[in-house]
């Protein structure tokens, strides 16, 4: 595989062990790895402590720590599915999809010309709607890999059925822009802190900063938008697809990213455990709030 370097070249090792494992024996395995993060007091069992207890104040201490190893054991799932999505078969996925709703919302837009815009949120495996979605050829950004020598096998993953991958750049933008006016399918992950600009918008009740890069896609193409999920379930993923209210002025970033929010709260309602808690959600906090993730001090 050219272009991975040794970095690359051990991770696509690990992920062909993964895919050597049947999916329940796969969750099985990151259920105790994730068990293990929290006995250990990793640095992402110290941030879904410090979300949870923001977001989950009504729980006691104790429901809260079961809550956060269930979590744990998700985030391990999503990379030991890595695997399968590297290196399994079309037909072999297509058997972990066990439900679908709403894919008319999907397909009747593009059909018709109007072009569609999906917002993906960190919850349960979204990157499995690139082989349930990706014969749609839908353009999504991305934010590149902190180590450079993932990024050729992490596209590899994600476009081998059909999706197209952009940075998530101007360049990236307007690749989307132009999509979505020619009525096309653009997808983005809404709930990434952004690297510049962003509102803050109120998340569980607390201020997050929001990217405003959907509002913009949204504004401005007029293609309707959507929520796609793809949760587990008992022997795989069930993906669906609602409907992101638009009954409010577009052109309000705020208005948009606190929607946006809503809506994921509802989202995450149903299965806390599935969201990807161990993410700095409310870094980045407005100007004189203190960081809600200090540093552990060395002992």
């Amino acid at each position: 595989m050219r272009g991975v370097g040794v970095i690359g070249r051990l991770f696509a090792g690990l992920l062909r062990v993964f895919a050597i494992l049947p999916l329940r024996l796969g969750w099985f395995l990151a259920d105790g790895l994730g068990a293990a993060a929290w006995a250990l007091k990793t640095d992402a069992a110290r941030v879904t402590a410090i979300n949870l207890a923001k977001c989950f104040p009504e729980l006691d201490s104790r429901e809260r720590a079961a809550l956060a190893r269930c979590s744990l054991g998700h985030t391990w799932r999503l990379l030991i599915e890595a695997g399968p999505l590297t290196y399994w078969s079309a037909a072999r996925l297509g058997k972990l999809l066990v439900e679908e709703s709403g894919r008319s919302l999907v397909t009747e837009p593009l059909e018709q010309g109007r072009g569609l815009l999906m917002l993906v949120p960190h919850y349960g495996n979204w990157e499995y709607l690139c082989y349930v979605l990706g014969g749609l050829g839908f353009v999504a950004l991305y934010d590149p890999p902190r180590v450079a020598g993932l990024e050729p096998l992490l596209l590899r993953s994600r476009q081998r059925f059909g999706a197209t991958l952009v940075p998530g750049t101007p360049q990236g933008l307007r690749t989307a822009y132009r999509t979505l006016k020619a009525g096309g399918f653009a997808a983005v992950l809404p709930d990434q802190v952004p690297a510049q600009g962003g509102v803050h918008a109120p998340f569980f009740g607390h201020p997050a900063l929001t990217m405003t890069l959907a509002q913009r896609l949204a504004e401005k193409s007029g293609a309707p938008v959507l929520i796609g999920t793809a949760r587990r379930v008992r022997n795989g993923f069930a993906a669906e697809y609602t409907p992101f209210p638009t009954d409010f002025d577009l052109s309000d970033p705020v208005v948009f990213a606190t929607a946006l929010n809503r809506s994921i709260e509802a989202l995450v309602a149903d299965d806390p455990a599935q969201y990807q808690w161990e993410y700095k959600r409310f870094k980045k906090p407005p100007p004189g709030s203190p960081d809600p993730y200090p540093k552990q001090r060395a002992r």
